[in-house]
């Protein structure tokens, strides 16, 4: 009977390793999903971005989505920030086609498009040295 009673309370203390090595397995996945998931919230805007903060000269095509269909190509400065355009300067342009953005990703090739207010887009190519 003793034996059995050891065979028992081997069985079991073998089914508690178990079971506790399958939660500490589970617990370690989690946490490493959970810092994956942290770290891609984390990677900034700029990640990889070639592009320094201040002034480029850029050539842009406004375009106004009304009907009809209205164009507008002009060369200008904008300013960088964080790989984002900020801010489109727009001295000598017709106000039709001035409206606000909110900062918005370059690609590697220096090129952005940026919906605006009032279904104004700005199709952005910087002028690259």
């Amino acid at each position: 009977m003793k034996n059995h009673t050891k065979t028992q309370i081997f069985d079991k203390i073998n089914l508690t390793l178990k079971i506790s090595l399958l939660f500490v397995f589970c617990l370690l996945g989690c946490t490493q999903l959970h810092a994956q998931k942290n770290v891609e919230q984390r990677k900034s805007p700029n990640f990889g971005c070639t592009f320094e903060d201040g002034p480029f000269p850029a050539n842009i095509i406004a375009i106004q989505s009304e009907k009809p269909l209205k164009s507008f190509p002009f060369s200008t400065v904008v300013d960088i920030q964080g790989c984002q355009v900020i801010h489109i300067s727009f001295d000598k342009i017709d106000k039709e086609f001035v409206a606000h953005f909110r900062p918005t990703d370059i690609d590697d090739s220096g090129n952005v498009l940026i919906r605006a207010e009032r279904g104004l887009q700005y199709e952005i190519h910087l002028i690259l040295p």
